[in-house]
């Protein structure tokens, strides 16, 4: 099988943003580095022994954006995602998804 770089099909640009994983109706959520991004998917450094789903919401504080996110490959302190999709936080109008912008507030406000 071909290197994960090769394997993608958008070239990431490197990056260190600050990010929020959250999951469970945003009941769970730990901040997180986004290192490299493309429109596809990203790698995040999520620390040693993080134990999250493989679905879940990754907002990135930056860019007011946050991203349905899925693992695709996890090392001992990074994982890859793919996005399913991706949602502008000031676009989300679904009360169910209000929460990630109650977090990106509680964050970007610091």
């Amino acid at each position: 099988m071909p290197p994960p770089s090769e394997r993608r099909p958008k070239s990431r640009k490197r990056v260190l943003f600050s990010a929020i994983v959250t999951y469970a109706g945003g009941n769970f959520s730990f901040e997180c580095n986004i290192r490299n991004l493309s429109e596809t998917g990203a790698r995040i450094d999520v620390g040693k022994h993080t134990q999250f789903p493989s679905d879940f919401y990754l907002i990135n504080i930056r860019d007011r954006v946050a991203y349905d996110a899925k693992v695709v490959w996890q090392d001992a302190n990074n994982i890859g995602v793919t996005f399913k999709k991706i949602y502008p936080l000031s676009e989300i109008v679904d009360p169910s998804l209000s929460y990630l912008k109650r977090l990106w507030m509680g964050k970007a406000t610091r």
